[in-house]
């Protein structure tokens, strides 16, 4: 059985198991609207993760004030966390303790995550003012900003319904996961506000994301190394930076991303649509087994990008070039429109043969704007091509 299939079948046993479960709702534990809840949570999710069967604990609809909290396994049976209400975070950053996240879920098995609830982590009253993407750039390490949502070594679960709002940092850091499912999850985010990722991914396997809205300031969804068949499908990008892979390249010990399938996903006024990231002057890596299918581009600045060159606001060098390998790429029924001429771009590493096996068939992408004809860019690849081809491409 694939990863996506047992994630199905998990999740259904799951909402059977749990929609006949013992409930904990957190007002029983003391909780009150327009409080902090953190003590009454503490205890609710003690109670409702002991339960020898499976369980549900609810924080209802109501505005409600968290400072910290995680959801800590493993729970002796099935859990469901239902959250109908409005969570607002902490405005200050420091009053989040150092190395920890606004909201966790750690080593959880079977773990439900729904409602029609919204996590609030106010980025930006204090955060977004205090993060300089071009200083952080030039630092390899992290900028010490919150994410709204950390979800670490969960396996066979369903996160579904919530929305998260303005985090400080990402939205959601999904780190050492296995068949996680993301199902009508909201993002929201201004488009000017920094490194607020919607879905970050590492080290994760038999991961699916759809049929959710993503628009934010930065990445609607990245990919880093160690992850492998993800599915992500019926994703609405926008604003923000598109669905990326990478970047990679930078940090020694990097484990190769393979098998990324992103189909059905429209992209509307996005900096990117799909792109393939990673450092130039890098370590050793690998990016293969990617698939870019029936894909819709509306006002997109780079539809298609590969770039093997990334250095943002001039943190690296490029004189010497990417060690990532990138190979095994199809890209299959994209189109709309761009608002750089330079529709797709292949601008791919000198160093291990280039970029090779990248197949392009049925391509529509149109130009909108005067600054020349749309066209394609290639550098260290050659294309193979079929179908409909418009604009042409790279001559050979």
């Amino acid at each position: 059985m694939t990863g996506s299939k047992a994630t199905i079948v998990f999740a259904i046993f799951t909402f059977i198991a749990v929609s006949k479960a013992h409930e904990f709702d957190i007002t029983k534990f003391g909780a009150r609207p327009g409080s902090e809840i953190s003590k009454a949570l503490d205890a609710a999710w003690k109670a409702a993760c002991c339960a020898p069967k499976p369980s549900k604990l609810i924080i209802p609809k109501g505005h409600f004030c968290l400072n910290v909290f995680e959801f800590r396994g493993p729970c002796k049976a099935p859990i469901e966390v239902r959250i109908d209400a409005i969570l607002t975070g902490p405005k200050d950053p420091a009053l989040i303790p150092k190395g920890k996240q606004w909201i966790t879920f750690s080593y959880l098995n079977g773990m439900t995550l729904s409602g029609c609830g919204t996590l609030d982590g106010v980025g930006g009253a204090m955060a977004w003012p205090s993060n300089n993407p071009k200083k952080n750039a030039h630092s390899k390490k992290p900028c010490g900003l919150q994410y709204n949502l950390s979800f670490n070594f969960i396996q066979n679960s369903l996160i579904t319904g919530i929305t998260s709002k303005d985090s400080k940092n990402f939205h959601s850091n999904v780190m050492s996961c296995t068949n996680v499912t993301f199902d009508n999850f909201k993002i929201l985010a201004p488009a000017e506000s920094p490194n607020t990722d919607g879905i970050h991914l590492g080290w994760s396997k038999h991961i699916t994301i759809k049929n959710s809205v993503i628009r934010t300031g930065d990445d609607c969804i990245s990919i880093g190394d160690g992850c492998e068949n993800l599915r992500i499908e019926g994703v609405k990008c926008g604003p923000g930076h598109g669905i990326s892979v990478g970047s990679l390249g930078r940090n020694p010990g990097e484990k190769p991303v393979r098998g990324v399938f992103v189909k059905n996903c429209v992209f509307s006024c996005t900096q990117n649509g799909v792109r393939i990231k990673t450092w130039p002057d890098s370590l050793p890596g690998e990016v293969a087994d990617m698939t870019f299918e029936d894909l819709t581009m509306d006002k997109v600045e780079n539809p298609i990008i590969i770039e093997q060159d990334y250095c943002p606001h001039g943190a690296c060098t490029k004189q010497k070039p990417s060690l990532v390998k990138v190979h095994k790429v199809c890209i299959k029924n994209i189109k709309g429109t761009a608002t750089t001429p330079a529709v797709v771009k292949l601008r791919c590493s000198k160093a291990n043969n280039g970029c090779e096996n990248v197949k392009i068939s049925n391509i529509n992408l149109r130009y909108q704007g005067r600054h020349g004809h749309a066209h394609q860019e290639c550098c260290n690849v050659k294309p193979i091509y079929s179908g409909l081809i418009v604009p042409p491409g790279c001559r050979a």
